[in-house]
């Protein structure tokens, strides 16, 4: 009896199978390629002294001595590593401005110099004043700019 049902029925020719699976497994494909695609972020890279690091490697050995006189505020590069620009984190009474300091206003500071940031630092009433540096590092496209996390800033 169930034979008789078997013989009537029409399946699936094995060629429009075959395509349909392999249009399946080209979509999945390309979904993972793209849903993965912002993960795999091109590191940027940085020499100094012939030694070359993941840009955020160097951030964490970016090295700043405050420099505090009256109202006016500032830093000396201790460390090693050049800093391209700097962004000021400015808090006060809960809310904070960011400002970013370009090479010519004082941000590019090489090892061993220092630069004063502001004459505002008792009279503007900041509870906090944090200096995070920018880098510049190499990319397959050129050159480029890379903030340093927050974390690698310093209070001044």
């Amino acid at each position: 009896m169930f034979s008789k049902f078997i013989k009537n029925k029409r399946a699936i020719s094995p060629i429009i199978s075959t395509v349909l699976l392999i249009m399946i497994v080209i979509i999945l494909a390309i979904i993972i390629l793209l849903w993965s695609k912002g993960f795999l972020q091109e590191a940027v890279l940085k020499e100094i002294s012939g030694v070359e690091k993941e840009i955020k490697q160097y951030c964490g050995e970016v090295e700043i001595t405050r420099i505090l006189e009256g109202d006016s505020y500032g830093f000396t590069n201790s460390g090693n590593v050049p800093i391209y620009k700097v962004n000021l984190k400015k808090t006060q009474g809960g809310k904070s401005t960011i400002t970013e300091i370009s090479p010519g206003d004082g941000g590019l500071v090489n090892p061993g110099f220092a630069t004063i940031l502001g004459d505002d630092y008792n009279s503007g009433g900041y509870e906090e004043i944090k200096v995070i540096p920018i880098l510049l590092g190499k990319k397959s496209g050129g050159i480029t700019e890379v903030p340093c996390p927050e974390e690698n800033g310093f209070v001044i």
